[in-house]
């Protein structure tokens, strides 16, 4: 997080004598009220004789509306500036823009709040989000610093609907905003309402077709999780209707693939579901739920090495995953492979040495193996496969979007499937 400075610690407020109260225009100078003034650089104090000029009393009152806006006198000293200097927001804002471009982003924000204090338009708030935006890409890891400054730019930008009222500009900006974010259908509400109010042209045309791959996106994932819904619904071939659907339009999407996967895979089309699931590998970087997948299917035809090889994979990529972690185990020792089993059974138990799966799985090898290992051993003789059958708890499951920021979490279990 970026170290944060008082910016009002170099003014001081002072009271004008009696005699200065004047009229400029509409405005009147009141002595009562004390005014901020910015101190000379490299000052501490100021003397009053020579120190204070017209030019250190506007940079203090800047400071006090860019940085303190709740102040009680802060309409006055946005007057006071105003009538002092009529061009001062488009000044300000060139300067602002100047201060940019030269990376000297501090200051520059300090002039864009300035301006949005004084004559608060859209394009004003749209120049500090912008600002905000440079702002928070300096932070390539994307981390606290990136996260501070993409919540100031939406906040602005919602500042401004606030102040400003309802804008085309401003709805466009904070759909875009939410768009970039993948937030697609809160971007789909602004860009709707930027369209109520924009007028013809291109911007609108664009918008437009953008508007329609949202509404497409949108049903596309509606139907996804219809889809998903269907398995959990014990209904695979109105699943495999609705992904049928789904695949021909976006071939590329890997969660597609895999819900196909596990419906034909429950369907006992073992076959078919391998090579779905093997479609979803060609769209992901790796998941360890298609890896499960792929191993049930490898056990169900026959090919409990191949099997073993997807379950060590989906290990790797979540092996606090107690669910791959205890079925990788059990294939170890059910085929006596002694030693893999007591390394899987030592993850198992680090995970979480209650599970009654794990429990089963140890008393097993000890039965095998004639080595008592130091755990918590289950009174009741029941076996590892029949605890496996029968202890079925729901294990999350990431429906993964077409980009990152669309996933979709829910929850499912496989009745009366190995775990």
């Amino acid at each position: 997080m970026p170290e944060q400075q008082d910016p009002l610690k170099h003014c001081i407020f002072i009271s004008l004598p009696s005699s200065m109260e004047r009229d400029i225009g509409d405005f009147h100078i009141d002595s009562s009220i004390k005014i901020p003034v910015q101190l000379p650089d490299g000052k501490t104090k100021i003397d009053a004789t020579t120190d204070i000029s017209i030019e250190l009393i506007v940079a203090g009152m800047l400071k006090i509306i860019a940085f303190n806006w709740e102040h009680e006198h802060a309409s006055y000293y946005r007057d006071f500036v105003l009538a002092v200097q009529p061009d001062a927001p488009e000044e300000l804002t060139l300067a602002a823009i100047a201060q940019e471009k030269k990376g000297n982003y501090t200051f520059a924000e300090e002039l864009f709040l300035s301006v949005i204090r004084l004559a608060p338009q859209s394009t004003s708030f749209i120049n500090l989000a912008t600002l905000y935006s440079r702002m928070a890409i300096q932070d390539s890891e994307k981390g606290e610093v990136y996260d501070l400054y993409q919540q100031k730019m939406i906040n602005i930008l919602h500042e401004g609907l606030e102040v400003v009222g309802e804008d085309a500009s401003l709805y466009s900006e904070i759909g875009f905003f939410h768009l970039y974010q993948g937030n697609v259908e809160l971007a789909g509400e602004y860009l709707e309402q930027y369209l109520e109010l924009a007028e013809e042209g291109e911007k609108k045309k664009h918008v437009m077709n953008i508007m329609k791959d949202i509404k497409t996106k949108l049903n596309d994932d509606a139907n996804l999780m219809q889809a998903y819904d269907a398995i959990q619904m014990n209904d695979e071939e109105k699943a495999l209707e609705l992904l049928a659907s789904y695949i021909k339009d976006n071939p590329k999407v890997w969660n597609a693939w895999f819900l196909k996967g596990w419906a034909l895979r429950r369907l006992s089309r073992f076959q078919e579901a391998e090579e779905a699931l093997v479609q979803a590998l060609a769209w992901t970087k790796g998941s360890s739920d298609i890896y499960n997948e792929l191993a049930l299917c490898s056990i169900e035809t026959g090919k409990a090495e191949l099997a073993k090889t997807y379950l060590n994979t989906a290990v790797d990529l979540d092996d606090d995953n107690i669910t791959l972690v205890s079925n990788l185990a059990y294939l170890h020792l059910k085929d006596g492979e002694l030693d893999e089993a007591r390394k899987f059974l030592e993850m198992a138990r680090s995970i979480d040495p209650k599970d009654p799966v794990i429990i089963q799985l140890m008393k097993d090898y000890q039965n095998q193996s004639g080595e008592v290992l130091s755990s918590p051993v289950v009174e009741e003789l029941v076996s590892a496969e029949e605890v496996i059958t029968q202890s079925k708890e729901e294990r999350p499951f990431s429906i993964q979007g077409k980009e990152e920021t669309d996933d979709i979490e829910a929850a499912f279990s496989l009745e009366d499937e190995e775990r």
